[in-house]
């Protein structure tokens, strides 16, 4: 028996099958302590902001460089100012990053739920691959482990994808928002600034927000605004936004 238990060790514990042994084990402890009643397990819809705006504004700084200037008899020389720039928003970045997040269902299913479907997968994906193919290619050290084992992160996410997709229905609310009933309602401009060109608001619902392009009344109005909509473009599905009148007090 300890004979059987030690190399069932040595095949889990080896090359990039290490971290998702370790991964599993974790479950295994948490599942056993909420068992037992010391940890709640949990299975209330995490409130995550997986906001998916992408607002691009291109200004990369450079600092200025002294051009030399050299005379050209008869030639005149256009003045060169090398200091220009311009710098790519963290907006882009922040929705590239959570429309990612978005597509994998996390945050939008239980995370113990989640990970456990993960866990599964990966350890799964990760032992089974190591055993049948990757044993005879490569050698349990340190680089091929490592790339081993994110091939084997991103298989088991897609896989984790695959099989929370249809729990979706069980815990978020199915959209029940219409054009029409966004009208009057209010939003968070979320790009970093609206204009009547360009710009996207979070409407906040129960399950996750929704992302709306929208334009405003002629105003720029700064990212974190509330704004209310007072407009809808139904071919080009853009909402119009104005400022919050304040209230008037009586």
């Amino acid at each position: 028996m300890p004979d059987s238990l030690l190399q069932l060790a040595e095949r889990m514990f080896v090359g990039p099958v290490w971290p998702a042994s370790i991964l599993v084990c974790l479950l295994v402890l948490y599942t056993i302590l909420a068992l037992i009643g010391l940890i709640d397990l949990g299975f209330d819809v995490p409130d995550v902001d997986l906001d998916p705006g992408v607002d691009i504004d291109v200004a990369l700084d450079v600092p200025d460089v002294d051009v030399p200037t050299v005379d050209i008899p008869g030639v005149e020389m256009p003045d060169v100012d090398a200091g220009h720039g311009a710098h790519v928003d963290v907006d882009f970045l922040h929705g590239l990053g959570g429309a990612t997040v978005r597509w994998t269902n996390f945050g939008r299913v239980p995370v113990v739920l989640w990970g456990g479907v993960f866990a599964v997968a990966f350890w799964s994906v990760s032992y089974g691959l190591w055993h049948s193919y990757d044993t005879n290619r490569y050698d349990p050290v340190w680089i091929p482990s490592v790339l081993l084992a994110i091939r084997n992160f991103v298989i088991a996410t897609g896989i984790t994808k695959l099989v929370t997709q249809p729990m979706l229905g069980y815990f978020v609310d199915p959209p029940s928002y219409s054009a029409q009933k966004l009208l009057g309602a209010t939003c968070e401009i979320c790009t970093t600034e609206a204009t009547p060109e360009f710009g996207q608001a979070k409407f906040r619902t129960n399950a996750s927000p929704l992302l709306l392009n929208v334009r405003t009344d002629g105003a720029h109005i700064t990212k974190g605004t509330e704004v209310r909509i007072i407009g809808f473009d139904r071919d080009k599905r853009i909402y119009k936004v104005t400022h919050l009148q304040p209230e008037t007090q009586s």
